[in-house]
């Protein structure tokens, strides 16, 4: 069966390291970091995509629900596979499936892609007291972090947690705030790679 994978980029490190493990050579679009935060966006990037393969199976939508960004995409060129999951936060956490998904903590959750993507955008401490000046820009951070100021760095095995809590002591200190280190097994992520396709995921035939 020949498959692709659409991705969100703050999966790629454990996506990387599950083809690896495997020697899989399936080939993996990541998605531009800016449809996290569209919806709408996203689904129109995601049905282009997949409107434009062909001779490929199956397509694996590594982007979970994401605010709803993949209710309603339509299987034109191949088999589509979508985790039955709320976001990619709940991908990284799975340590067997959707029941074992730990979200109890009241914070952010944080990856080494994560961080890469946070940091590229508005949200980067630096960036903001650049613009803005220190106390403004510290001002405008607590304020967009507010009620979110507590930091889990998702282990996953895959790169070195040291280096994100490193670079988020930062704006850590700025939150007065917290980090803490939480186990992420990954392994709906893993199911999906391997082709172990159970009730964990929504499967949308091909059109036709």
């Amino acid at each position: 069966m020949k498959q692709v994978i659409l991705s969100c980029p703050t999966l790629k490190k454990e996506i990387q390291h599950l083809l690896a493990e495997y020697k899989l050579d399936t080939p993996v679009y990541f998605l531009p970091k800016r449809l996290h935060s569209d919806p709408k966006e996203l689904a129109e990037y995601l049905q282009n995509t997949i409107d434009s393969f062909y001779n490929v199976d199956r397509i694996l939508i590594c982007v979970s629900g994401c605010g709803g960004g993949t209710a309603k995409l339509k299987a034109t060129t191949a088999e589509l596979v979508v985790p039955k999951t709320r976001d990619c936060v709940d991908i990284l956490l799975s340590k067997t499936d959707r029941a074992s998904i730990d979200r109890a903590h009241n914070g952010i959750f944080m990856t080494e892609s994560w961080l890469d993507f946070m940091q590229s955008g508005e949200l980067n401490l630096e960036r903001q007291i650049a613009e803005k000046g220190e106390e403004e820009g510290k001002a405008w951070l607590r304020k967009m972090f507010k009620g979110f100021e507590h930091f889990y760095v998702v282990d996953t095995g895959t790169y070195d947690t040291q280096v994100v809590i490193d670079a988020l002591k930062p704006l850590v200190e700025v939150l007065d705030g917290t980090i803490e280190t939480v186990p992420g097994g990954y392994n709906i992520l893993r199911k999906l790679v391997t082709g172990d396709i159970d009730d964990d995921f929504r499967v949308i035939p091909k059109e036709g």
